[in-house]
C-alpha cells in the first residue's frame, strides 16, 4: 500500500493509504436532498433504499425531535445521533449517498448507502455499510471484529462480496485498530470526520485497492481530497445531476414517445430483451434501429 500524495507529488512507502490535515471548523448542517427516485435506482441498478425506522431523517429534524423530547445533549443518544447525521452530511462532498438506519434491529450499521465513484460503470456504485464512533475513549481493533460482523449480516442489496466497511470517528486511528483493519479479509476503510463534519483522515486497507482496482488516491488541499483514476471524485450534487441527465439520455436513446408509454414500462420491456446488457448508443445519440424495433414490437403486445 502507499501514502497519499499532497499535491507536492512526494510519496513514501507505507503499510497504509493515508492522508491527513487539519482544516479550519466548519459545521456540517445542510439539508438533506431528496432521494433517488425508483426508475433512478431501476436504471443504474442501485439497491433499495432502506425505509426509515425512527421519528426523524435528517440533523435538522432530529434536533426537533430532541427539543421536542427534551433529550439531554450530553446523553449518548444525542451525541451518537448527531454526530451520524453530521457524517451523513460531510460524506455527501466524496459522492457518498447515504441513509441513517437506526433501531434496535439496526444490525449495528449506522449509514447505509452507495459510493459514486467516477469511471466506474454505472451498476457497479460501491454498496457501504458504515459505523460512526463518536466516543471518547480510546478506540479499540474490537470495532473493526463488529464492523466485520455487520458485513457478514448485510441486508439485501448490500450482499455483493464487494461491499466495503467504513468506521467514522473523530479520533485517530490507534496502531491496534490499523493493524487489525490492514489484516482483515473484507474491504474497508477509516475515516476521521471531526464533530462539525470535516474529514481529518483518510485510511484503506490493500484488499480495497485490489478490489476497487487499486485507483483510489488522496492530496491535501484545504480539506482532504480524493481523486479516482486520477479524478475528483465529485461532490453528491454534481452525481445526482448526472445520473439524472444519464436517464433523460438513456430515454431519448430509444426515439420513443413516453406520452404513450411509461419510462418504467419501457425498462421493463428493454430489460426483458437485453437480460445481459444493453446495447451500444450510436455517435448520434440512438439505438440501432433494428434493437428499437424489437423494442417496439414488445411493446405493442403489451
Amino acid at each position: 500500500m502507499r501514502h497519499l500524495r499532497p499535491q507536492n507529488g512526494l510519496a513514501t512507502s507505507s503499510p497504509w493509504s493515508k492522508t491527513t490535515r487539519i482544516t479550519t471548523r466548519t459545521f456540517c448542517n445542510s439539508l438533506p436532498k431528496h432521494d433517488f427516485s425508483p426508475f433512478t435506482r431501476r436504471l443504474y441498478k442501485l439497491p433499495t433504499a432502506p425505509t426509515p425506522t425512527t421519528q426523524h431523517n435528517s440533523l435538522p429534524t432530529f434536533l426537533t425531535y430532541a427539543s421536542r423530547t427534551a433529550l439531554p445533549q450530553t446523553s449518548t443518544v444525542y451525541v451518537g445521533t448527531h454526530y451520524e447525521y453530521t457524517v451523513l452530511n460531510a460524506l455527501r462532498r466524496y459522492a457518498l449517498s447515504l441513509h441513517r438506519i437506526g433501531g434496535r434491529d439496526d444490525a449495528g450499521i449506522d449509514l447505509l448507502g452507495t459510493w459514486h465513484l467516477p469511471t466506474r460503470e454505472r451498476e457497479r456504485a460501491v454498496r457501504v455499510l458504515v459505523q460512526c464512533k463518536a466516543l471518547k475513549t480510546k478506540l479499540g481493533p474490537n470495532l473493526v471484529r463488529e464492523l466485520e460482523g455487520a458485513l457478514r449480516q448485510a441486508p439485501v442489496g448490500w450482499r455483493t462480496g464487494e461491499t466495503a466497511g467504513v468506521l467514522v470517528s473523530p479520533r485517530e486511528a490507534t496502531k491496534g485498530v490499523r493493524d487489525t483493519l490492514a489484516r482483515s479479509s473484507y474491504p474497508l476503510f477509516w475515516l476521521l470526520v471531526e464533530r462539525d463534519g470535516v474529514l481529518k483522515q483518510a485510511l484503506w486497507n490493500s484488499r480495497a485497492e485490489v478490489l476497487y482496482g487499486a485507483q483510489l488516491d488522496g492530496s491535501v488541499t484545504s480539506q482532504v481530497a480524493l481523486t479516482w483514476d486520477g479524478c475528483d471524485v465529485p461532490n453528491l450534487e454534481e452525481v445526482e445531476a448526472g445520473l439524472a441527465r444519464g436517464e433523460r439520455e438513456w430515454v431519448r436513446s430509444w426515439g420513443l414517445e413516453l406520452s404513450e408509454i411509461g419510462e418504467d414500462e419501457l425498462l421493463d420491456v428493454v430489460e426483458g430483451i437485453f437480460p445481459n446488457g444493453w446495447p451500444e448508443v450510436g455517435a448520434d445519440g440512438m439505438v440501432a434501429e433494428e434493437h428499437r424495433a424489437r423494442v417496439v414490437r414488445a411493446l405493442q403486445k403489451h
